[in-house]
Parts: C-alpha cells; sequence; structure tokens
C-alpha cells in the first residue's frame, strides 16, 4: 500500500481519514510526498466528483518507483513525446490543456471530415502543436491510467472507464472550453434508471443545443461499438449504454467507417473478449446526434489498447504480467517508440514489436533508439512468426 508524507506526517492511501487529510491537504494547497523511492517525488490532490485523489505532478510519473500506482513511463517511449509541451500542457496545479487539430464548432451545413483519426499520420509531418482525435483518445486512456496493467487488478469495467474519463475531464479543457461540458462518456445503462439516465443526459447535452447567428458546438462522444445499421439517409450507430440515443452517419461518412474501421471489427469478434472504442466529434439534431468526425481503438478484455494482430499477441501475453501500454498518439504505427514497459521485472523493461511490413533500414534505426534507450530493450523482429519469450519476473513468478 502507498504511503505519503505532509510535513511530518505519514499516513498510507488505507488510512481511515484518507480523505479528511486530503480535504485539508487540498484547502491549504499543499504538496503530499509519495515515499515510494528515496527522491520522494511531490503530489497534488484534486477533487473529482465530489472525492478527493492524490496525483503526480506533472512530468514527474518517471521519477517514482515502477512498483508504485503513480508510476509513468517516460514520455519519450510514446507517443506522448511527440506532443508534450506543446498539443498537451499541464500547469502545477495539475490543469491540462489540449491544443486540437479539429473543430468543435462548426458553421450551418458544412461537410463533415474524413474520419481521419485512423489513418497514417507521417512521422515527419505529424503536427506535434496539435492533437488529432484518435491522439486525443490515447491522451484521455493515458491520463485516465487505463493504459496500465497490474494481475492484482483481476478485472476492469465499464463503470471503472467511465469513472476514470470523466474524472480526467474535470482537469482538461481547451483554452475554449472545460472538456467536462463536451465530453460524453456514457454511463453504466440501468434499465431501472432509464427515465433518470436520460433526463441527465438530456439536460447535458443542452449546453450543445444550436443557438440563431452562433457556430453550432460541437461535443465528443466516448463509447463502446455495438452495431452499425442502415437508415433512410446513410446509417445508425449504436454505442453500448446507450439504446435510447441514436447516433447518425451519412452515406459518405459510412463508406468511409466501412473502409477504414471493417478489419478492427473483424479483429473485435475473431478474439471474442475484446472492445472497439470509439471517439467522435457529434452536433445535436432534436433528439438524435449526427456524427462528424470519428476515430477507434480496439481494446482486450482488460481495456489495454492494442493495434494490429502482433499487440494484440503481446498484451495477451501480458495478462498476468505488470506493464504499461504506449499509445502513438500522432504518430504513424512504424514510429520508433516502446510498444509497452515490463514493470515486475526489477528495473522496467521496454518491449519493442515493429510491425509486420516494416523496411530493414526502419527496424535498424528501432533498434539503435532502443538500445541507447534508458531501458534496457526486448525485441520481436518484424519478420519473426512466434513471439520469443518474454522477460521473466523479479523472483521468477507473477
Amino acid at each position: 500500500m502507498s504511503s505519503y508524507r505532509i510535513s511530518d506526517f505519514e499516513f498510507s492511501a488505507d488510512a481511515p481519514n484518507f480523505q479528511t487529510i486530503l480535504e485539508r491537504a487540498h484547502s491549504q494547497k499543499l504538496r503530499p510526498s509519495c515515499l515510494c523511492c528515496p527522491a520522494h517525488p511531490k503530489m497534488y490532490v484534486a477533487l473529482i466528483g465530489g472525492e478527493y485523489y492524490l496525483k503526480r505532478m506533472p512530468g514527474t510519473g518517471h521519477a517514482h518507483d515502477p512498483g508504485c500506482a503513480s508510476f509513468d513511463p517516460p514520455p519519450e517511449l510514446s507517443g506522448l513525446g511527440h506532443v508534450a509541451g506543446a498539443a498537451i500542457v499541464t500547469d502545477d496545479a495539475g490543469d491540462t490543456t489540449l491544443r486540437l487539430d479539429f473543430s468543435l464548432s462548426m458553421r450551418g451545413g458544412r461537410r463533415v471530415r474524413a474520419p481521419g483519426g485512423d489513418t497514417e499520420a507521417s512521422s515527419a509531418v505529424a503536427n506535434p502543436r496539435k492533437l488529432s482525435l484518435l491522439g486525443t483518445l490515447h491522451y484521455l486512456w493515458d491520463a485516465a491510467g487505463l493504459t496500465k496493467w497490474r494481475p492484482q487488478w483481476q478485472r476492469r469495467n465499464w463503470w471503472i472507464i467511465h469513472r476514470e474519463l470523466t474524472g480526467v475531464a474535470q482537469n482538461t479543457g481547451t483554452k475554449a472550453q472545460p472538456f467536462a461540458s463536451v465530453l460524453m462518456v456514457p454511463p453504466v445503462y440501468n434499465h431501472e434508471r432509464r427515465d433518470e439516465l436520460a433526463l441527465e443526459r438530456r439536460s447535458w447535452l443542452r449546453g450543445l443545443a444550436p443557438q440563431r447567428g452562433k457556430p453550432v458546438p460541437l461535443g465528443i462522444v466516448v463509447a463502446e461499438f455495438k452495431s452499425i445499421e442502415p437508415s433512410q439517409y446513410g446509417r445508425k450507430l449504436k454505442m453500448k449504454h446507450l439504446p435510447d440515443f441514436a447516433f447518425f452517419m451519412d452515406d459518405d461518412l459510412a463508406a468511409r467507417f466501412d473502409r477504414l474501421f471493417a478489419d478492427k471489427i473483424h479483429a473485435i469478434e475473431a478474439a471474442g473478449d475484446g472492445h472497439l472504442i470509439l471517439i467522435a466529434t457529434f452536433s445535436i439534431r432534436n433528439n438524435y446526434a449526427e456524427i462528424r468526425e470519428i476515430a477507434s481503438m480496439t481494446v482486450n478484455e482488460h481495456w489495454i489498447p492494442f493495434d494490429g494482430d502482433r499487440e494484440h499477441q503481446l498484451v495477451e501475453a501480458l495478462k498476468d504480467r505488470a506493464y504499461a501500454k504506449s499509445l502513438k498518439y500522432n504518430l504513424q504505427s512504424s514510429a520508433p517508440v516502446a510498444n509497452a514497459l515490463l514493470l515486475d521485472t526489477g528495473a522496467p523493461i521496454a518491449l519493442y514489436v515493429p510491425p509486420d511490413g516494416l523496411s530493414a533500414d526502419d527496424e535498424e534505426t528501432l533498434h539503435d533508439i532502443a538500445e541507447d534507450g534508458v531501458y534496457q530493450p526486448w525485441f520481436w523482429p518484424a519478420d519473426e512468426i512466434e513471439m520469443p519469450a518474454l522477460p521473466a519476473p523479479a523472483g521468477g513468478g507473477h
């Protein structure tokens, strides 16, 4: 159990008066220290949904012990290093401002954008100063701690996903507006509470209602894909936990959806225990929504993201291990960053799984970068079908 210190007072996360301690620290703007390692990295207290939480200070995740819940891999191991400090700026209070390369408003009947969040961005031209739609989903998942896994957690469910994502939204925004006013993450659906849930949703959506003479505001939905079916003018998209609310796409966007996401839907169906997460901007029309731009991300049964069959094999092999999954943000799949970081090996080990078809020159570049990195690297060569044995956990057991 993690232990902390405020001045000369030490306490643990399971202390009976933990919330009282954090409330006092929050009101006095005190910075608790985490005692996970000799560096004693500073923390801050955030108030989210009426409860107090200890959060690591920006940029200090790698200063914590790898076994600490507050540990975070260095940004350079993932696509975060490409956008941190430019597209993603976090201040000393823990509040994060995002710069987005997609709009949260539109005028009149402007055409929808292609679902560019899933197309390959060239690492040479990808804009580090603005987040793509998929990059925004990667940020939310990372900031919510949903890229980490430890065997003792046993399971995750949508209740946890909803809680963590909405918690991140409380301390995230653009220069124009807080994310909590535009980010829609459906709560767990309960048929007995359907009227209450519908009323809460309608009340929240009023903030996105069009006003005469002003740009139409757009919301962002993050939800699990359920199905897609024909409608009179395009397609009707169904999300899990939203059985009584419809999203529509026109024929052009639906055709691009089929082309870009069919393989991911098939991969989830073949795996049997995964999920397809969608992020989309949308406008409100009466009692339904119209999708404007959309991107997707595949996750396994523990809600850990993966991209393609080789990464799926990797996260499946890591089910009983402690690790952090790296995400690409704005970078393409061949970008020279780690795929995951093993955390149960004493010193962390960076795992590299180059995608199928990676050129020999690009793979050599990846090797050179990995060998010069902070952590010892492990490779699964692109031309090898069978995955090599993973490094054993410290102590010889899980």
